[in-house]
């Protein structure tokens, strides 16, 4: 059955009660059509066809068998013929089928015609489908267009132009001519257009970017025409005119000036213009100034600009609208490493918004609020985080947790301090820490802490592991620092009187029932004098307040014995845990060895475990039994002395541990204006910083840094002069990298510096500069040329900078160059972001590598290249070793 019109399809397909009859109404009607598509040629039938495969289409079925029949129907004379063809061609067909060049003459054709609409469904098809094949055909006619006297043919080929520009940069020329008059039609749609296709031109080409910047003040007026006339019905968007142009202008404004500082000193005073008068209460308004603050923050504007941006997305925390929120919190995210302190203003703000009903708008504040702390505000902020993690989802704590310990490890401005907030993390988070962590913290008491701070952790993590034995963690490493300063627990300082005192202390020891509360499932330890509740269960504890003092806890060596039997004996601890609460009641025999109370006591409670289903505790409770008897009393005391700090490889924090919106938005704002830039990633800093600042390098994870894993246990170097063959070492690195099969032999290079700039042997700062500021010739080929110039600081003898030059001396354009580095594991390296990816014909593009080489050795370089020429991808790896011995 063929159903004759597209009304009846969509009747029948929506009377089906069945996913299997919806298939069965569509099987059956695309049977029909293939039929009539081979039997019938006539155009009314295959407008009806086309018109029911689109719909089709919309549900979801393959419909590939029409896209001829849809070319077919384009070359129909009447215009709703060609409507439904060309939107046929716009759904079913892309750039990458080869029948689309069968579409080309059509086009060519309906271009010329005298009905302006039908010239509109080709150029607005154009616009959607054309390859690179069709956009080289058809660009003379998109160039003819655009001097069109009509507006709307004159708008649809501005945007024609942006998707030639898009598939063949190379085709710039004839529409970056026009350009200007573009920009100053009178039609608000072509504008848009002119805007879009400028925009397009500059991300792609050094000559349409230098071209744009002096096209700023023609740009700038136009801005201000729409800031200055008076709302027009045709045009008005909630009182704002044209709201949309005003939009996509800040962003062509934000891509010309960017790098520029006289374009961006040009457009201060419209921006600021923008600011102040542009209605904030309207969401297209709000739109405006969004564009606004990211323009202003993405180009090297007056610093009076950007804190006036940041105060505006501080002003969007509060607005009642999640995405204006989000969007806000977003940006900051990424403003915060330039504009520090601009956000710190909006900290209160960020924190509110850390107990918002949207999950997203969470998601965000906690990653600004770590990405703000720094020395002077992390106790502060630490505490506000603190206070949120037992509320927080699930989903967020392993991450917040991991997060709260770099904080407190990075910027702790004293010992007592990492400690006492560790103590907290793992008592309200320890599911969520990770083995790393606390093993770095168990380290920190063992090795840094001195016998008081260590009285202090011991008794805060009994008074902690009374409340609550469900934080894995906290059982871990308050069992062990019970067990290791048992002696310390139950000393009594000077200040003792003071603590038993305290009303955060706990009252008296502990007795059998006690034990009872503390082995059921996650119930925390009841306090004497404490009542039950209407249902006889033990008070459950509210969650400690990180603004309050830490409990802590002066037991007596029988309440130490009996918290460690009771957490060995509890049903919610690990295996893992349960051993190491074994260990500690061994070790409370050497620190209490004159009580034999004690003795006795740790030998009942080590005889529970001895037949237990667990092969491990039950061995560790028959060892330290036997270790306990009368005839092994002399080696006793030093089995069980008193352990040197735990050894283990420390992982240093990863960069950007506490803003990873940094890594992936950093481009936003990385412009800075010449004064103000940040201080050299080592130059002026304290030994704290650098220590912390080298240790997030050696942590990198990237790509370059897996590279440099292997430098060292790569095969022997292959230098610059002579070519590489083909290993399966290299082919392993290959695979690493994820990249297409690399060329097995390194490109054709020279190892000797082309011209020396300076030739001192010793300069005023006491370091060699022989073999510096010299440029090194290291790749050439397909037109393109690599050099290398070192150079050092007088006050960074150990660095050395690496600036990349790549020039472009060939015929054609070099596009999506992509240059990686790797050294060995005793240098380290940090690669800057090249000024460009792509290389007009005789331009250069330039990019930073510095290297940090403390070890003076030989500076080796294993390099991955990657660039786009003529059409062809060009991929080498290749090493280089061609500096002399004093360019260390």
């Amino acid at each position: 059955m063929s159903f004759f019109r597209l009304k009846d399809l969509i009747r029948a397909v929506r009377v089906c009660k069945t996913a299997a009859d919806e298939r069965g109404v569509i099987q059956r009607e695309s049977a029909a059509i293939r039929t009539s598509f081979k039997e019938v040629d006539s155009q009314d039938a295959r407008y009806v066809n086309i018109q029911k495969l689109l719909y089709i289409y919309l549900l979801g079925y393959p419909v590939q068998f029409g896209q001829l029949e849809c070319l077919k129907l384009v070359a129909s004379p009447k215009f709703a013929d060609k409507r439904v063809g060309y939107l046929g061609v716009t759904l079913l067909l892309d750039e990458k089928q080869d029948i689309l060049t069968l579409l080309t003459n059509s086009l060519k054709t309906d271009m010329h015609s005298t009905d302006d609409y039908i010239v509109g469904l080709a150029l607005g098809t154009l616009s959607n489908v054309a390859s690179s094949e069709v956009a080289y055909d058809l660009v003379d006619e998109v160039e003819r267009l655009l001097d069109s006297p009509r507006s709307y043919l004159r708008k649809k080929a501005t945007l024609a132009g942006v998707r030639i520009i898009r598939r063949e940069p190379e085709l710039f020329t004839p529409f970056l001519h026009r350009a200007k008059s573009l920009l100053g039609d009178k039609h608000h749609g072509v504008q848009m257009g002119a805007v879009a296709l400028l925009a397009e031109m500059c991300n792609h080409t050094q000559e349409a970017l230098d071209e744009g910047r002096r096209l700023v003040p023609v740009i700038v007026n136009q801005l201000r025409a729409l800031l200055g006339s008076g709302s027009s019905p045709e045009h008005d968007v909630g009182g704002i005119s044209n709201p949309f142009l005003q939009v996509a202008i800040l962003r062509l404004l934000r891509v010309v000036a960017r790098g520029s500082q006289h374009a961006a000193d040009e457009l201060n005073d419209v921006l600021t213009l923008v600011a102040t008068q542009t209605d904030s209460s309207k969401n297209v308004g709000t739109a405006i100034l969004y564009e606004c603050a990211v323009t202003a923050l993405a180009i090297p504007s007056e610093q009076a600009l950007r804190v006036m941006a940041i105060n505006m997305l501080g002003k969007f925390l509060g607005n009642r609208d999640n995405n204006v929120r989000y969007v806000a919190l977003a940006t900051l995210s990424a403003a915060v490493i330039t504009e520090a302190p601009s956000v710190q203003r909006h900290r209160a703000t960020v924190i509110q918004c850390l107990r918002d009903n949207d999950i997203s708008i969470r998601r965000r504040a906690l990653d600004l609020s770590f990405a703000l702390i720094n020395e002077s505000n992390v106790k502060p902020i630490v505490t506000e985080i603190l206070r949120v993690l037992p509320h927080a989802d699930l989903e967020f704590k392993p991450s917040m947790v991991y997060r709260l310990s770099a904080a407190i490890t990075l910027f702790g401005d004293s010992l007592e301090w990492r400690i006492d907030n560790m103590l907290r993390v793992l008592s309200l988070g320890g599911k969520y820490v990770n083995a790393r962590d606390m093993f770095k913290f168990i380290r920190l008491i063992a090795l840094e802490a001195d016998e008081n701070l260590q009285r202090r952790a011991a008794r805060i993590s009994f008074a902690l592991l009374e409340r609550d034995v469900s934080q894995e963690k906290m059982v871990v490493a308050g069992t062990w620092l019970v067990g290791e300063y048992a002696d310390l627990l139950v000393a009594r300082s000077n200040n003792a009187a003071a603590v038993a005192a305290s009303p955060t202390s706990p009252v008296g020891g502990l007795d059998d029932d006690d034990l009872d509360i503390l082995g059921a499932l996650g119930k925390p330890l009841a306090k004497k004098g404490d009542s039950p509740d209407s249902s006889g269960s033990a008070p459950v504890l509210a969650a400690l307040d990180p603004s309050e003092e830490l409990p802590q806890a002066i037991p007596e060596p029988a309440d130490i014995v009996r918290l460690l039997s009771a957490i060995a004996g509890s049903s919610v601890v690990s295996n893992s845990s349960r051993h190491i609460a074994l260990t500690a009641l061994a070790k409370l025999s050497g620190r209490f060895a004159d009580s034999s109370a004690t003795l006795a006591s740790i030998r009942t409670a080590l005889g529970k475990h001895t037949q237990s289903m667990d092969v491990e505790t039950q061995s560790r409770a028959v060892e330290f039994g036997k270790l306990l008897s009368q005839e092994l009393d002399a080696v006793r005391t030093g089995v069980v002395d008193r352990m040197p700090a735990p050894e283990y490889t420390d992982v240093p924090y990863e960069e950007y541990v506490l803003n990873p919106t940094a890594m992936r938005m950093k481009a936003l704002t990385i412009i800075k204006r010449p004064a103000m830039q940040p201080v050299d990633f080592v130059e002026g800093e304290s030994a704290k910083e650098a220590a912390v600042r080298a240790a997030a390098e050696a942590s990198k994870q990237s790509v370059v840094s897996d590279l440099l894993n292997l430098m060292d246990e790569a095969p022997a170097a292959v230098t610059a002069s002579q070519p590489a063959t083909a290993a399966k070492p290299v082919d392993a690195l290959a695979d690493l990298l994820g990249s297409a099969t690399l060329s097995s032999t390194s490109p054709p290079t020279k190892t000797a510096a082309v011209h020396h700039v300076a030739s001192p042997t010793e300069s005023s700062g006491g370091f060699a500069t022989e073999g510096l500021d010299s440029e090194y010739d290291i790749y050439n080929s397909h037109g393109l040329r690599i050099t290398l110039t070192p150079s050092k600081k007088p006050t960074l003898p150990t660095v050395v900078d690496l600036l990349a030059t790549f020039y472009n001396e060939g015929e054609m354009a070099v596009s999506g160059l992509n240059f990686l580095v790797a050294v060995p594991k005793s240098q380290k390296l940090q690669i800057q972001p090249p000024s460009g990816q792509h290389i007009s014909v005789g331009a250069t593009v330039t990019q930073l590598v510095r290297v940090s080489n403390p070890t003076k050795t030989a500076i080796r370089l294993r390099i991955k290249l990657g660039y786009t020429v003529d059409g062809q991808a060009q991929e080498n790896m290749f090493e280089y070793n061609g500096f002399p011995a004093s360019v260390v």
